[in-house]
């Protein structure tokens, strides 16, 4: 599988960045804060890091890549010289997603550079594989997750997408039997839609982004419904819910 290969890539990173300790990329001041911030705002679209509450998966999971070495007791400034040095020059060997053997899109260069890459690269590697949460200013940070219900009014069910990270703002919904106009605002500039799957129904909405609106129209029956983003990745990432029909 491409996940544990990177792995392998990884490991071999670690033990070069090991080697290399004390004239790595990554000394000097560094902000993890702010690491944590370029983080989700410029990985979560591929990346999971528990800490952080991203779960792309088009990317390595980064708590899996690196697990073995934190448990070998491996210190997170090795980590830190690994990640910058893959943000600045990733390896791209031709991955394909194990789900459907399809290529997967290569890591970009230099999505974050300068003092931004080594605050990231500060951040992820004190974060990847530790367990727990984030304290402080890092807990007020982080990729959004859906919370609360949704509920139908005059005939429209509105289930927004989060402002970041692969969620809708609400993990359930609600709604009366009838014809139902489904609606899915989506602020980001990653593409999402509105689907909705269950007794009988199977309708997907539009991908949009940038503020657009993803709509369907279904009739609905009495019982449970599942309501997602159908973009490849995204339901696996999080943005599922259920839509309850009375």
């Amino acid at each position: 599988m491409w996940r544990g290969r990177y792995a392998s890539v990884v490991a071999g990173s670690a033990i070069a960045a090991a080697a290399l300790s004390g004239c790595g990329v990554t000394g000097g001041t560094t902000d993890v804060v702010n690491g944590k911030k370029q983080f989700v705002d410029q990985c979560w679209r591929c990346h999971a890091l528990a800490r952080a509450g991203t779960t792309g998966t088009v990317g390595p999971n980064l708590d899996e890549a690196f697990v073995r070495s934190r448990q070998d007791g491996m210190p997170s400034s090795t980590f830190e010289g690994v990640v910058e040095r893959q943000i600045l020059n990733p390896n791209i060997n031709n991955q394909v997603d194990p789900a459907n053997e399809k290529p997967l899109p290569p890591m970009p260069a230099k999505l974050v550079t300068g003092q931004d890459a080594r605050d990231v690269a500060a951040y992820v590697g004190q974060s990847v594989a530790e367990p727990g949460k984030d304290t402080g200013k890092l807990a007020a940070v982080g990729a959004q997750k859906a919370q609360g219900t949704a509920k139908e009014s005059n005939g429209t069910l509105d289930i927004p997408v989060a402002d970041a990270g692969l969620a809708f703002k609400y993990a359930n919904a609600q709604a009366n039997t009838g014809q139902v106009s489904i609606v899915a605002k989506n602020p980001q500039p990653t593409g999402h839609n509105i689907a909705v799957e269950g007794n009988g129904v199977d309708e997907k909405g539009p991908v949009v982004q940038g503020g657009a609106e993803s709509k369907i129209s279904v009739n609905l029956k009495p019982g449970t419904y599942t309501f997602y983003c159908s973009v490849p990745g995204h339901r696996e990432g999080g943005m599922v819910g259920k839509l309850t029909v009375k």
